[in-house]
């Protein structure tokens, strides 16, 4: 329940993605998702990618997405959400080795600051941020292969897929 005064004082800035809205098979996660929009691909499981995503200040900045189209987080099953934390971690381990890290966040929006309507973790490490500016693809595709190369490695050394 919103207390009368809060709800008089405070307005709602208007969602991008709105809960209520339908999915849109025409967001840029679902396009890449099926091949029609490049991306810098990290790791993939049966349900999830994991990518660079075009704009970021702390170098690894990677997303875990579904492969499913789900808006939001009440949208995912346990298990994809199982599934896609345990992504998260293996990508934030591969953020250690490769840049040095010593610490992430995981940041997940449902319509609010939810910018693509397709549910997505971001998962960032500590690592000093960059200079402002556009990324070229090329610097994003080197930051996937250090990190799928780690993320290899990690899983040969442990005996893991």
């Amino acid at each position: 329940m919103i207390l009368p005064l809060i709800a008089v004082t405070l307005q709602a800035a208007p969602l991008v993605c709105p809960p209520q809205r339908p999915y849109d098979p025409a967001n840029p996660f679902a396009r890449i998702l099926r091949g029609e929009a490049p991306a810098s691909r990290i790791a993939e499981t049966a349900d999830m990618i994991a990518i660079v995503p075009i704009d970021w200040t702390h170098p690894g900045h990677a997303l875990v997405i579904p492969r499913r189209a789900v808006r939001t987080l009440d949208d995912m099953t346990a298990e994809e959400m199982v599934h896609a934390l345990e992504l998260a971690r293996r990508v934030a381990a591969a953020q250690r080795l490769v840049f040095g890290a010593t610490g992430y966040s995981i940041q997940q929006n449902n319509g609010r600051a939810q910018h693509v309507c397709h549910v997505h973790f971001h998962v960032i490490p500590n690592t000093p941020a960059a200079p402002a500016g556009a990324k070229t693809k090329e610097q994003m595709d080197t930051i996937a292969t250090a990190l799928r190369g780690a993320m290899a490695a990690a899983a040969q050394a442990s005996g893991t897929p």
